[in-house]
Order: C-alpha cells, then structure tokens, then sequence
C-alpha cells in the first residue's frame, strides 16, 4: 500500500479537465472585464471618481487598462490569441503589464 491518495486515469482525467475549464472561464472573465472597462460608461473619470488615480496616459489607470488590455483585449490580447483571432509577430509577455495588478501574488 503506497502512502496518500491512490492516483488512477480518473484522478488524472478530472485534473486536466478542471485546469482547461478553469483557464477557458478565466480568459472568458478577464474578457468580460475588457469590454467592461472599455465601455463609455467607465472612462477615466468615471474610474478617478471611485478612487483611481491618473488617466489612461498615466497612473492606476493606465496600468490597469494597459493590463487587462493585454489578457483580455479581443483584437490583439491573449483572449484573441488563444481564439485563433490573433497571431503575434513577435514575443509577446502578455503579463508585463498584468503582473504589476498582483502585488506580492506574481509567480510568473
């Protein structure tokens, strides 16, 4: 008898399944998101008026449109790439700008 829980074909099949839906959900939700953000109801003023700082040129709000632009962007962020709607030309860290929304969490 082997210490801890017992791996079969169903453990792992259950794993792989729960991990590809959770990415498919997220990149669904930082897309949402996008077209959340991008909508004309929350410009910059709208976000300085709950509390963030800067403009889309600079500040909170710059990073945190730059950010969610880069994973959730349906023309050219990861949401369009992992869609087949976008090809990159080059190398591209679509958590450059993401990373800096996590504080102390960024593992990447």
């Amino acid at each position: 008898m082997a210490v801890g829980y017992p791996i079969t074909a169903t453990d792992v099949n259950t794993k792989a399944g729960a991990l590809v839906t959770s990415l498919w959900d997220n990149l669904d939700e930082i897309n949402r998101f996008y077209k959340w953000l991008t909508d004309s109801a929350h410009n910059d003023a709208f976000l300085t008026g709950i509390g963030m700082s800067g403009n889309s040129s600079s500040g909170d709000v710059k990073t945190l449109r730059d950010a969610v632009s880069d994973l959730g962007n349906t023309t050219n962020g990861l949401w369009a790439v992992s869609h087949g709607a976008f090809l990159p030309a080059g190398l591209n860290n679509f958590f450059a700008n993401a990373k800096l929304l996590t504080g102390v969490n960024y593992t990447g």
